[in-house]
């Protein structure tokens, strides 16, 4: 008894995505808990923003936002990798959420004075984050490669970070970006380390999500104290007008985001490190659209706009679409015609941006809305086309078909489709592994199958899998069209691998 007792509250920290049982994981309560600080940091950042408008605060400000999100990431990646949930853990993830609220406390006079405690709390959060890949490098031995590098790069930087102290400004700040990019190059030195301590896939895709929702939370936010700070009482047509048009600029963000989190999922540790990163432009530009709408929707009482606030919006905006492009690549690799109607969305936006009459706010927040809601069309109009079509009916399967007795697809001899398909791991799977298999928890298999479009190749391709491996739980998770890799089974009438 007192043995299991004290496993339940000191449990070492293990390489849990090695773990063979585990398929999908949510984020867990005190994940969740550990976000809220960060709710304080991301307005502490958008608050300083308000307040100091000259290029050089924000640009400092957001080497300030690297900061904040990369001490996110830390202990994000961490908890992916080794969450134990045990009393040591919650006790380090608590005192570093104290250190959390710490920096976001010293964010808004970092750079007019108070820099030295912004230092100080960063150190503090990053010594938690060193203390729990410390205990982890003890305990997992498959992990220790890649930690050692980690535990190398983040104490150097760590270092930097105390001694700027010692530094006057600006030269403080020169230390804190050697530091900061000696840190985010970590990850992509140690990429084959990785390869061998993986990361959970969707876990981490939700994480991200997660975050983002928080830099969207606070532009909604920046909606209300907008018309709350313009309006001294008095709402006029022009600000509720603009209120609205912003909120809706928010939302359209929102939806064309989310709505690509189920396009694939990471696949390689170079895909996973560019999903990462790209989220870095991502969110920044998230956060220079919550300080656009505050100001856009104040500036509308006067009815006159200011050049940094369109280039807030624009650039803000742009920046975020061209991010979410790149990490829709990550997570589904090969060519999308609709990748061009959204690269055009970028240059209109940076566009309106740098060239909008100043006279006109509201205009500004309602052409945004424009290009926003025909992105969001274009993006619904080709997820329609590539959803499967119904077919009635059953018999002999034709050629696309898979089985006899099941439905008859009637696709004509078109296209072939590598399918990838992935499920959990079965003894004795019916198809091939193969090597691009990157959590070692799951089988991946390859599939050709004849459609006459995307939708209907994953429709094939998903029910082959699901007759041919036992309680697979499959699903089509990417597909291209075009040549297959050695050894991969293509489908014929019959329902066989053609091996």
């Amino acid at each position: 008894m007192a043995t299991s007792t004290r496993r339940r509250w000191l449990r070492p920290p293990q390489l849990r995505t090695l773990d063979a049982d585990q398929d999908e994981r949510h984020a867990t309560w005190l994940e969740l808990f550990f976000d809220l600080v960060f709710v304080i940091s991301i307005a502490e950042v958008v608050h300083t923003l308000e307040d100091y408008r000259t290029l050089a605060d924000f640009a400092g400000t957001a080497g300030m936002f690297v900061a904040v999100w990369w001490a996110w990431v830390g202990y994000t990646v961490y908890a992916d990798r080794f969450d134990t949930d045990d009393l040591l853990h919650r006790v380090l993830v608590l005192a570093g959420m104290l250190a959390v609220v710490a920096m976001a406390l010293s964010v808004h006079d970092a750079l007019h004075g108070g820099s030295a405690r912004f230092a100080l709390a960063f150190v503090a959060v990053r010594g938690v984050v060193l203390l729990l890949n410390a205990r982890a490098r003890r305990h997992a031995a498959e992990a220790r490669p890649l930690l050692n590098l980690y535990l190398t790069a983040f104490s150097i930087g760590a270092s930097l970070w105390l001694v700027s102290v010692l530094v006057p400004e600006p030269a403080r700040y020169l230390l804190w970006g050697v530091a900061l990019v000696i840190e985010l190059s970590a990850p992509w030195v140690g990429r084959h380390q990785i390869a061998r301590a993986p990361i959970h896939a969707s876990h981490l895709v939700e994480r991200f999500g997660l975050f983002t929702l928080i830099v969207l939370g606070e532009s909604v936010i920046s909606v209300a104290q907008g018309v709350a700070k313009g309006a001294q009482g008095d709402w006029t047509a022009a600000m509720a007008t603009s209120a609205v048009a912003g909120f809706l600029v928010v939302a359209s963000l929102w939806w064309l985001y989310f709505d690509r989190l189920d396009d694939g999922t990471i696949r390689s540790v170079l895909r996973g490190l560019i999903w990462n990163y790209a989220h870095l432009p991502l969110l920044a530009g998230l956060v220079s659209v919550a300080l656009g709408i505050e100001y856009a929707v104040r500036e509308a009482a006067t009815g006159q706009l200011e050049r940094t606030t369109a280039l807030a919006l624009g650039a803000g905006t742009a920046l975020y679409l061209l991010a979410t492009v790149v990490t829709g690549r990550a997570l589904r690799p090969g060519g999308d015609r609709r990748q061009w109607w959204w690269l055009g969305a970028v240059a209109a936006t940076l566009a309106v941006g740098l060239v909008w009459p100043l006279g006109l706010p509201v205009g500004l927040l309602v052409v945004l809305d424009l290009v926003l809601a025909g992105l969001v069309a274009v993006e619904a109009v080709g997820r329609l086309e590539t959803e499967p079509e119904d077919h009635a009916g059953t018999g002999p399967a034709t050629r696309a078909g898979l089985t006899e007795g099941g439905p008859e697809l009637g696709l004509p001899e078109c296209s072939t489709w590598n399918i990838v398909g992935r499920g959990r791991r079965r003894p004795g799977p019916a198809l091939p592994t193969t090597p691009e298999a990157a959590m070692r928890y799951r089988v991946t298999w390859n599939v050709e199958v004849d459609a006459d479009d995307e939708g209907q190749a994953r429709t094939a391709a998903r029910q082959y899998l699901l007759e041919n491996e036992d309680e697979a739980l499959s699903k089509v998770v990417a597909l291209d069209e075009g040549s297959s890799p050695p050894d991969v089974p293509k489908v014929d009438a019959g329902g066989s691998p053609a091996i």
